[in-house]
């Protein structure tokens, strides 16, 4: 049996027609299924935490509703699937799949292999693809009240150039298992399982969600100007060459900030304090892959 947790307001109205093609899809093929729909923030955890240990459930939505479902699986018997509809669905490329194909994420419900992947928390919260601390997670929270009518990139692009209006790099001391790596001002400090956020920007282009390693990425005191220029870079993935960018690895990630700073969890808000404690989690969660 199938369970599918269905947020219907994921990917600004791709969700409700994906939905019909998911049943279509699995009637088709004689699948035992049930579609749980979401009614706010929080729900589709309290859904899945409702489910049977054993239980197979699959988020129908964005990384916001894969974020809240993995929640109730990480460490136990529930496996996760994912129909990717979201606007950013950056979890499902870490998995291998690509955005808008909803066949392919269907036929890898019916033939896909249970794997185990890695999984982190932030100052307690579970992350499964990246956990942002600074200018990314004020995008993020600004992306979320893009004009209606912008989607995916340009959605996030609205958040950028919002958020560029009160940019400020901040002071931060960064620690990665136990070694102090960087002391300076920041403009962010972002931590990946998975290599792209914000639908199309490879942060992290090596992030490999089964290895038990988080990639750090460090970006320094760049003005408006630079981080205009560098983010045709970071959608490439080349931008790890940059002056003001460094990246580390490791299983343990500490910072701490001069005042507080905005954090995301896959683009959802995860708190606003100066001090954040990152720790990966090997190998605990289970997803169709």
């Amino acid at each position: 049996m199938l369970h599918l947790i269905y947020n219907p307001v994921a990917g600004r109205g791709r969700a409700k027609p994906a939905l019909a093609r998911a049943r279509a899809f699995l009637d088709a093929r004689g699948a035992a299924y049930r579609v749980l729909t979401t009614a706010a923030r929080g729900h589709a955890t309290e859904l899945a935490e409702a489910l049977p240990a054993n239980a197979t459930v699959v988020a129908v939505g964005g990384d916001g509703t894969a974020h809240e479902v993995a929640k109730a699986c990480i460490g136990n018997g529930r496996t996760l699937g994912l129909l990717p509809v979201g606007s950013g669905d950056d979890f499902a490329f870490a998995l291998g799949l690509r955005r808008a194909d909803l066949s392919g994420a269907l036929d890898r419900l019916m033939t896909g292999a249970v794997r185990l992947v890695d999984t982190g928390t932030v100052n307690g919260e579970p992350f499964v693809n990246a956990a942002g601390v600074g200018f990314d997670a004020d995008v993020a929270r600004r992306v979320a009240r893009a004009p209606a009518a912008l989607k995916g990139i340009g959605a996030y692009l609205w958040g950028v150039l919002d958020a560029l209006r009160v940019l400020t790099a901040t002071p931060v001391e960064v620690w990665v298992d136990g070694t102090p790596v960087y002391s300076g001002r920041s403009l962010l400090v972002s931590t990946h399982l998975g290599p792209r956020t914000g639908g199309s920007f490879l942060f992290a282009p090596g992030a490999d969600p089964q290895d038990g390693i988080f990639e750090v990425l460090v970006a320094g005191g760049l003005g408006r100007a630079g981080i205009l220029a560098l983010l045709p870079r970071v959608m490439r993935g080349t931008h790890l060459g940059h002056p003001a960018v460094a990246l580390f690895r490791g299983e343990r990630v500490r910072m701490r900030w001069e005042r507080p700073q905005p954090c995301h969890a896959e683009g959802e808000a995860a708190g606003e304090v100066a001090e954040f404690e990152i720790g990966m989690v090997p190998r605990s969660l289970r997803v169709i892959a």
